[in-house]
């Protein structure tokens, strides 16, 4: 008997052909944003790095079924270890037809609507009907698809908007790798609101113009780290306020000074592992992702063209000229 494909909840059909187009879109679906989000955790880093799990049972347990977080392409881990934690468990229900000759064999379900339909009058008048007693039965727009997961890592919502994670991810990361940038910068080179132009802007002339971008960069950014404090303890995608506070010792107060010296970020002076990681493994995508925005790929790729000297200061905020 062939094995079935496995479904996901986090991809629209759940179901598809081949490795490689369920690779392709899971790639595009809110699993490679939780990939991305779990990697960026300096909590995880430090655990695989370190050889040191969490002390909180939950964040362990989330930890274990992140498997291995050094891959740097979504794909790679995916085929290792993604496509086993998002898979479910129990495919769901599907309509189906009982047998009135053996019903005492038949497995009702534990939620279901059982319906007697006349094949007597117009299908058009049996959707009707059948549409009628749907919305007085079921729960609609109210239905927590998300709370009938049967996968390891749970969705924690399929109400969500990927577009709107991607950029919570970006924004952290450049503050990130860019501790000391202002929000409007982050906001300006990320282009989240395209109609602002405002390098060549005095500040102290438009100032409603600057905190107005610096204010909506702001709120991706508090977002984006409240879904990573969420993300800890398996809860994603969730931007609810969660703000770990200095009570927080994720590997406990024997590690606590060494894991706050390896993770914290700084421009000035030296920098610690986790920064260089994340230097190493983000500065360069994070500036074609700045290129891609601003849409300055054909005069980057021109040797030594202006464009090309300007972006390193242009990315790290030190200059505006591009």
């Amino acid at each position: 008997m062939d094995r079935q494909q496995p479904f996901f909840k986090g991809i629209l059909g759940f179901t598809r052909q081949s490795n490689e187009m369920l690779s392709r879109d899971a790639e595009e679906s809110i699993y490679r944003w939780w990939w991305e989000f779990m990697r960026l955790s300096p909590v995880f880093w430090y655990a695989r790095t370190k050889g040191i799990d969490p002390i909180d049972p939950k964040i362990a347990e989330t930890y274990k079924l992140a498997g291995d977080l050094s891959y740097p392409y979504f794909n790679q881990w995916w085929h290792l270890n993604g496509v086993n934690v998002f898979a479910e468990e129990v495919r769901p229900a599907k309509v189906a037809k009982l047998d009135l000759f053996n019903l005492d064999k038949h497995s009702f379900i534990e939620k279901g609507l059982y319906l007697e339909i006349p094949l007597t009058i117009r299908k058009e008048t049996i959707l009707k009907q059948v549409k009628k007693l749907l919305n007085e039965y079921h729960d609609g727009r109210g239905l927590d698809l998300a709370s009938t997961t049967t996968a390891q890592l749970k969705l924690h919502t399929k109400r969500y908007r990927l577009r709107v994670i991607e950029i919570e991810f970006w924004v952290l990361l450049y503050r990130m790798l860019y501790p000391n940038i202002e929000n409007w910068r982050i906001g300006d080179r990320l282009q989240l609101s395209p109609h602002l132009k405002l390098r060549n802007i005095d500040r102290k002339g438009e100032p409603r113009l600057f905190d107005g971008l610096s204010s909506l960069t702001g709120r991706y950014l508090y977002k984006g780290k409240f879904t990573l404090n969420n993300l800890l303890f398996g809860k994603f995608p969730n931007g609810t306020a969660s703000k770990l506070d200095e009570s927080f010792m994720p590997f406990g107060k024997e590690h606590h000074q060494a894991y706050l010296e390896a993770t914290k970020l700084s421009e000035s002076g030296e920098k610690s592992e986790y920064h260089l990681w994340l230097l190493d493994q983000y500065a360069s995508r994070l500036k074609h992702e700045v290129i891609r925005r601003n849409r300055l790929e054909e005069s980057y790729r021109k040797p030594l063209s202006l464009t090309w000297r300007r972006m390193p200061a242009f990315v790290a905020g030190e200059s505006d000229l591009v």
